[in-house]
Order: C-alpha cells, then sequence, then structure tokens
C-alpha cells in the first residue's frame, strides 16, 4: 500500500528522509491487522531514569498510537555521565516530540555532514538562542546552564492519533546524559491494529 503524507510537511532538505519520521502512524501498521480503537481513559505519568544517548545516536523514549491530551514532559540533561565522565554539551541535544501533525522544529530530516545522517526535531542549544519565553505549545528551558539543561513542555491541544516522543544526540564523539524524563498525558482511546479515532475502520489516515 502507498505510503501517504500528512498536510503541512515541507521541502525535505538535501534529499535525506527517513519515510517514517513525518508518518502519522508507522508505516509498518499498514501490514497489521486493522481492530476498532479500544476506549481507555485515565491519566498516565511516566519516568525513565538515567537515559544514555550515544554520540550520534536516537532514542525513542515514547511512541503511542492513541488519542488523548498531553499534559506536560520536563527533561534535566547533564553534561556528566552516570560513571562521573565529561560527556557532550547538552545543548547537542535534539527533542522531536509528535502530537499528531504538530512537532515543533517540524518533520524535515536536516541532513548534517559531519554526523552523516539526518536530524529531526529542535536543538537545546536553539532553545536557548532564542530565549523562548514560558508558554503552552513550546519548548522552554527553566534551567539553562553549561552543563545542565531543563527543558520544559507544557501540554497543548488534544491528539485523536499518534503520541511520539524521540530525542537524538548530535554530537559526533560524545554521550549525552539525560537524568530523567517525565510525560504526563490524558488517554482518552487506545489505537488497537492501528484504528483511528473516527472513520471506518480501515481508514489509516483518519481521511
Amino acid at each position: 500500500m502507498t505510503e501517504e503524507l500528512p498536510d503541512g510537511v515541507s521541502t525535505v532538505v538535501n534529499e535525506s528522509q527517513d519515510s517514517d519520521e513525518i508518518m502519522l502512524l508507522p508505516s509498518n501498521l499498514f501490514d497489521q491487522k486493522i481492530d476498532r480503537q479500544i476506549v481507555d481513559p485515565r491519566n498516565i505519568t511516566e519516568r525513565r531514569r538515567g537515559l544514555t544517548v550515544e554520540a550520534n545516536s536516537k532514542l525513542r523514549v515514547i511512541d503511542q498510537l492513541e488519542s488523548g491530551r498531553m499534559d506536560y514532559m520536563i527533561m534535566k540533561v547533564n553534561r556528566y555521565l552516570a560513571d562521573g565522565s565529561e560527556g557532550a554539551d547538552p545543548g547537542d541535544l535534539a527533542i522531536f516530540l509528535q502530537l499528531d501533525g504538530f512537532a515543533q522544529g517540524g518533520f524535515e530530516s536536516i541532513y548534517d555532514p559531519v554526523l552523516g545522517g539526518s536530524v529531526t526535531g529542535i536543538k537545546l542549544s536553539t532553545i536557548s538562542e532564542l530565549q523562548l519565553p514560558e508558554q503552552m505549545g513550546m519548548f522552554y528551558l527553566t534551567v539553562d546552564q553549561t552543563n545542565t539543561k531543563v527543558v520544559v513542555f507544557r501540554g497543548r491541544a488534544g491528539y485523536a492519533h499518534r503520541f511520539r516522543l524521540e530525542v537524538m544526540n548530535t554530537n559526533a564523539s560524545s554521550s549525552i546524559f539525560i537524568e530523567f524524563v517525565e510525560i504526563a498525558r490524558a488517554r482518552r482511546t487506545a489505537k488497537e491494529g492501528g484504528a483511528n479515532t473516527t472513520g471506518s475502520n480501515l481508514s489509516q489516515m483518519g481521511y
């Protein structure tokens, strides 16, 4: 089945694009049996501690097919690794948060010739440079120091299809240490087999 892209996708830079990055639903779900959604109203808070992101690598923190509302995300990033050794600048961490078709920093993968690969999302160093104020629906830093950064995202409008958080270490030689990441959301429905909140059970994109 031909993969379709959601509206609002910009031009791909340098012809480098992970086709799964900009999908409302992961491409491999098209091969799965499609069932109807399950009503699953509950508040969920997840916390992961002590995450080491190796040089030039990605880490998928969460990726859920569901509908709901995000309340907040808070992440503390440190230059010093778990063993006390010095790692990369916390500003080198890129965050990609997808709420259906919304992603601050865009869905485009920008090719980095130093890394030899594509970077998706927005780097903490960029957030620091922009000095973004505290407001709903946008990343901002509550701690912006050389060795430590704390980034917060407060909730916005609900999502109907997909909720995903990924991070990438854009440093080519050193690891980055995430002391913790905490995500709180209110789930409405779970999407068993990739079904939608609305539409027929064969309409994967909800159009």
